[in-house]
């Protein structure tokens, strides 16, 4: 059964967002006053998933559950990154080198893992798929990459090949422009469907 409510409220605000974004710049306010309820909204929605997350791990402590030794690590972290961001900043050099120092290896971690990933699946698909035009041509690009990544060819300062180097460096951002296109109508197409109550976020 729709909920009728949640429905309009959702037609309704995202009617209205459309229409100022084709009457702007007059719908400029009106952008900027649904811009800043969503901000607003949002934050409230994020402090209220740590605010859970933080008593789930309390929960997990208290109760000794297995593993409860990472929670302890959770909530340390979680309180002193809050009591430094209250009393210095947010913008304090100190801060920001602090949750820098945690966040960099974490990515770091993140991109090797990622990178091991990539190359377990590349291995997959020669293995499944034997030698054709894609797992070649995917081959191919991967060792040029690789190559051009190294920065060898660009230290020999030879302008047609730097010219050639730039070219051939360009053509992942062409590949990533189509994906966010791509992406985009697809986020516009389930836009609609929310908004027309045709996905179950409408749904009791």
């Amino acid at each position: 059964m729709k909920r009728p409510l949640t429905l309009i409220v959702g037609l309704l605000s995202g009617l209205a967002v459309l229409v100022a974004m084709f009457v702007a710049p007059r719908g400029g306010s009106v952008l900027a006053v649904v811009l800043n309820w969503v901000i607003v909204v949002a934050s409230v929605a994020l402090l209220v998933a740590i605010a859970s997350l933080v008593l789930t791990h309390l929960r997990f402590i208290v109760k000794g559950r297995k593993g409860f030794l990472l929670s302890i690590v959770l909530v340390l972290s979680f309180i002193a990154t809050l009591a430094l961001g209250l009393l210095l900043g947010v913008d304090d050099p100190f801060f920001l080198g602090f949750v820098g120092a945690i966040i960099r290896p974490i990515e770091t971690a993140l991109l090797g893992l990622v990178a091991l990933v990539m190359m377990s699946a590349a291995m997959k698909i020669f293995r499944e798929r034997g030698w054709s035009v894609l797992t070649v041509s995917f081959g191919v690009s991967a060792i040029i990459f690789l190559i051009l990544g190294l920065g060898f060819l660009q230290n020999l300062k030879i302008p047609v090949l730097n010219e050639a180097i730039r070219f051939v460096e360009a053509l992942p951002m062409i590949g990533a422009r189509g994906l966010l296109i791509g992406i985009g109508i697809g986020l516009l197409m389930m836009a609609f469907r929310v908004l027309f109550g045709m996905e179950g976020s409408g749904n009791d």
